[in-house]
């Protein structure tokens, strides 16, 4: 069985936006309190450690549609 790469999660710049290397959740640049403060929440709400792949997967699906939803 292939070991997996562990992919930590960051920041990358897309336009206006900064997107969550993971699931590609969008941040605006004048989130508050700040970025780091809401990107640190997502890491912790939505890519919990020790998630398996799969829900990592799940979890970056339900965060793009929630995102989509409130557009």
């Amino acid at each position: 069985m292939a070991k997996k790469k562990l992919v930590l999660p960051r920041l990358v710049p897309d336009g206006d936006l900064k997107r969550c290397s993971v699931c590609g959740y969008p941040f605006s640049s004048d989130v508050k309190p700040s970025l780091d403060v809401a990107f640190a929440d997502h890491l912790r709400k939505t890519h919990k450690p020790g998630q398996t792949t799969e829900d990592a997967s799940q979890a970056a699906l339900r965060v793009v549609r929630e995102a989509t939803e409130k557009v």
